[in-house]
């Protein structure tokens, strides 16, 4: 048989519940059908390279481009956050083959181009950026749909690290000569997951140089890709 205090206790328990449930139940029921949401993401993806610039017997070979991955945050513009600004930081590493090859000679980088079927495909530029893309998005998508048509444009503010040259004979050279701040524009557009993305250099990572027969050699790339962003 229960006491008296004890039934005093469930009385008082019941009452407060009693008190609390309207409050309770709209807390559970609000569910606002205009909140903005963040579109916060990882992304990863890659891409192939494409010499923009014209040079006299320059021949790209083999697979030339990057792999790249970072983080977005996600800045919603109006109300049901279809558009947004994104501010994010990522790292890529870069590939590129082809028929130039560097050589230090005396302290001084010069660069000559390989007609040669043997020797050409051997010659890879290798090099890092930290990145910093800012971007405008516009987006299909609602506060419970995960999966929506896409187009992020924007641009990027690359921080270039040294570029290291694999000849196609001799030892590693490492090329400090690079841009240390290039720019490039870019649009990512997809649905879901999948996304193509187009990106050109607007500062060629290497300019302002010549061959040793006098050419030209302005180094920039116009970029086709794949790029995956994951919440």
């Amino acid at each position: 048989m229960e006491t008296t205090p004890k039934i005093l206790i469930r009385r008082n328990l019941i009452f407060l519940i009693y008190l609390l449930s309207p409050f309770l139940y709209s807390q559970y029921q609000t569910e606002p059908s205009n909140v903005s949401y963040k579109e916060d993401q990882i992304y990863f993806g890659s891409s192939y390279f494409i010499q923009s610039e014209s040079i006299q017997d320059f021949k790209q070979n083999g697979f030339s481009g990057n792999f790249q991955f970072g983080f977005i945050r996600d800045i919603s513009l109006n109300k049901n956050s279809t558009q947004a600004l994104g501010i994010g930081l990522g790292f890529e590493r870069n590939f590129f083959n082809s028929n130039i090859q560097p050589n230090n000679d005396n302290n001084k980088i010069n660069y000559r181009i390989v007609v040669s079927r043997f020797l050409e495909s051997k010659n890879e530029l290798s090099f890092s950026s930290i990145v910093l893309p800012i971007e405008f998005r516009w987006r299909r998508s609602s506060i419970d749909n995960y999966k929506f048509w896409r187009i992020y444009s924007g641009f990027k503010i690359k921080k270039n690290f040294p570029i290291y040259s694999n000849p196609s004979y001799g030892s590693e050279l490492k090329i400090n000569e690079i841009e240390d701040w290039t720019t490039s524009f870019y649009l990512n557009t997809g649905y879901n997951t999948w996304n193509i993305s187009l990106e050109y250099d607007l500062i060629p990572i290497i300019k302002d140089k010549k061959t040793e027969d006098g050419n030209d050699l302005n180094i920039s790339f116009f970029r086709l890709g794949l790029i995956f962003y994951i919440l």
